[in-house]
């Protein structure tokens, strides 16, 4: 058997497992409450936790290849720098759109 044939089989028997167990498949909320109340707690997590630790992270690791010498790390500063500011704006950034859209 090829591996592309075994990967469709798994894939198969997962659609099965999903389709007779969805609360296997979190399609089921425990508890109660809304769809829009459990993605705005998601994103709330998201936004306000991980993506700052996330910026904070690269930082350091960007800080670490310039004090080692690193050639690339000039360029990856700058990368990390703009991915620290969407990050950190990304509350923000969600606000403004959720606006627009209401």
């Amino acid at each position: 058997m090829t591996n592309a044939r075994i990967g469709g089989f798994v894939l198969l028997g997962v659609m099965v497992l999903v389709a007779f167990f969805p609360e296997l498949a979190h399609a089921q909320f425990a508890g109660g409450g809304d769809l829009q109340t459990k993605v705005g707690g998601i994103t709330k997590g998201l936004t306000n936790i991980l993506l700052p630790a996330a910026s904070c992270l690269g930082l350091i690791y960007a800080a670490v290849l310039a004090a080692t010498g690193d050639a690339s790390a000039k360029s990856r500063m700058v990368l990390i720098g703009f991915a620290s500011l969407v990050g950190f704006l990304a509350p923000l950034i969600i606000r403004w759109l959720q606006g627009i859209a209401s």
